[in-house]
């Protein structure tokens, strides 16, 4: 059972960051870091703070320009569907009840469970091949 929720590994962008793999190695996440996570400036967390919501999710222009450009173009936008629609639950059920479920594992994010296998995968010790 998770006792502890810390609230602040619910990033503004909908990722919930004790799920990812460079989480306190080196980066601390967007919220304690100030907008400021390992791979350099955020925007969408400046933009929260600017407009006073907690999450974009909040946010009367959701989804904005911001959010919808924000992803990866060697992964493709989907991503950013799948944080809206995390957004959009985060909202109904609240970020606390939110936060518990992702640290205990449920609703995972898809990404980082692929990056969790394939790394995972590296480790193994391939088997021989036999000869026909």
């Amino acid at each position: 059972m998770v006792d502890n929720v810390d609230n602040d590994l619910a990033s503004p962008c909908g990722l919930y960051c004790g799920e990812c793999l460079y989480f306190n190695k080196p980066c601390k996440g967007c919220v304690p870091s100030d907008g400021k996570p390992s791979w350099g400036k955020c925007e969408t967390y400046a933009c929260t703070v600017e407009k006073g919501v907690e999450h974009c999710g909040h946010c009367g222009d959701f989804p904005c320009k911001l959010f919808l450009n924000q992803y990866s173009r060697q992964l493709g936008p989907w991503r950013v569907y799948y944080k809206a629609g995390q957004l959009v639950y985060r909202k109904k059920i609240g970020t606390e009840s939110w936060v518990r479920e992702k640290a205990k594992g449920r609703n995972p994010d898809p990404k980082v469970a692929m990056e969790r296998y394939l790394a995972w995968e590296k480790t193994r010790k391939k088997k021989p091949k036999r000869k026909a």
